[in-house]
């Protein structure tokens, strides 16, 4: 599994155009290159600084105007985590997780007009150092999306009695990873483009 997963690794490497022993030593390209979603978890749970620490991560993230429009919202209540595997049928994992880290958009903290869109991409580029960090902890994690489904946002908002200024985009199950997971191969040279199209 090791070497498969260096083969794939290095065939990146090789397309992206760093060396071999450029990523060899470089630990975020390789937790990049590696990171998959894992959705099955083991019973071992995930420590209160682990948390911490991936929160922290999400809030290291760029922001437009530095804004952080974001909160989080923390779930270790296996009733509700099991609620809300039943009511989200999309996150039905998190009722096997240790815990789960919605990450919301706070309207009170965005840009006004047009711009306060620039939320999502914000609250998403917190979710992937979330994603990353979980990754490199040796956890493992799903992006589950909430924004921009009605229904989905409606029933999560209920179930955490969220304010109308807070607006789910997702829900992240987090767990300690019960197998090793090969990364998917998702590198596909004809989707980019030099210049213009």
């Amino acid at each position: 599994m090791r070497i498969k997963s260096f083969l794939l690794i290095s065939a990146f490497i090789l397309a992206s155009g760093l060396s071999v022993a450029q990523t060899e030593t470089n630990q975020t390209i390789e937790t990049i290159f590696n990171r998959s979603s894992v959705r099955s978890y083991s019973d071992k749970q995930v420590e209160k600084d682990q948390i911490m620490t991936l929160l922290r991560a999400g809030m290291s993230a760029p922001s437009a105007v530095n804004k952080q429009p974001w909160a989080f919202v923390v779930i270790d209540d296996k009733a509700l985590m099991e609620k809300i595997g039943e009511e989200l049928k999309n996150a039905a994992m998190i009722k096997k997780a240790s815990c789960a880290i919605v990450v919301c958009g706070d309207l009170k903290l965005a840009l006004d007009g047009v711009a306060q869109e620039y939320w999502i991409q914000d609250c998403s580029a917190a979710t992937e150092n979330i994603l990353l960090a979980a990754h490199s902890m040796g956890l493992g994690a799903v992006w589950c999306g909430i924004y921009p489904g009605k229904e989905r946002i409606e029933k999560l908002s209920n179930l955490l009695s969220l304010p109308e200024n807070i607006i789910p985009l997702n829900i992240i199950p987090i767990g300690v990873r019960d197998k090793e997971q090969e990364p998917k191969d998702k590198w596909k040279e004809d989707r980019i483009h030099w210049n213009k199209w």
